[in-house]
């Protein structure tokens, strides 16, 4: 039995005997986001988030960070107008509002005293919608409507998000953070039909973040 526990505790307390360190700063990112499952041929629309980041680390390879982001997102879309707009073409763009919190695992392949980082990370992300607009307009953009975009849509998103980048100190305890991330919902986030549309992003984010809680 005494085996056994020290088999089962030792990962926990090799984890805790390195020395740890925590940082917080800003993020910014930009990409695109489209919506799976939509019946109709989605364009992706650019997005755009910042926020702040929370990261821990110990000397050695893993960590964990946490953001909190405003994050603009949607998709937008193309069809064949009917009714009044027959033979004309109707444009759709959603535009949402998120407060996105993602949590992840972070592995470093370096150790916290080398001055370049390579990481990539994996966790959930919670979303929830603030606000925003689904805009439709026909082809000669001199007849368009507004509709809040949470009629049509849920106000709570939960996903995946993956990350793979690069961390670069700039001075001790002041980092420099590149990564792209890719996030898949896997929540349906129509309320109405019988389709799952999902959100989906890729971004590059960029943030600077300072040694803390020493």
């Amino acid at each position: 039995m005494k085996k056994i526990f020290i088999a089962l505790t030792f990962p926990f307390v090799s984890f805790l005997s390195n020395a740890q360190h925590m940082s917080a700063g800003i993020t910014v990112g930009s990409g695109t986001g489209w919506m799976t499952n939509s019946n109709t041929h989605v364009v992706h629309k650019e997005s755009c988030n910042v926020g702040g980041t929370f990261i821990y680390s110990t000397d050695a390879h893993w960590g964990f960070a946490a953001d909190i982001k405003y994050s603009r997102e949607g998709f937008k879309y193309t069809y064949p107008g009917t009714g009044e707009y027959a033979g004309r073409t109707l444009d759709t763009r959603v535009s949402s509002d998120f407060i996105r919190v993602p949590l992840r695992a972070v592995y470093f392949f370096n150790e916290y005293a080398k001055p370049v980082r390579p990481k990539i990370s994996l966790g959930p992300s919670f979303g929830f919608l603030t606000g925003g607009k689904i805009r439709v307009e026909n082809d000669d953009h001199d007849n368009f409507s507004k509709t809040p975009v949470n009629d049509q849509f849920k106000s709570f998103d939960f996903g995946l998000q993956a990350t793979a980048g690069v961390n670069f100190r700039l001075a001790e305890d002041v980092w420099l953070s590149t990564e792209v991330a890719y996030y898949q919902g896997l929540l349906k986030q129509n309320k109405y039909g019988s389709n799952n549309m999902m959100n989906g992003n890729v971004v590059l984010n960029l943030g600077l973040t300072v040694g803390i809680g020493k």
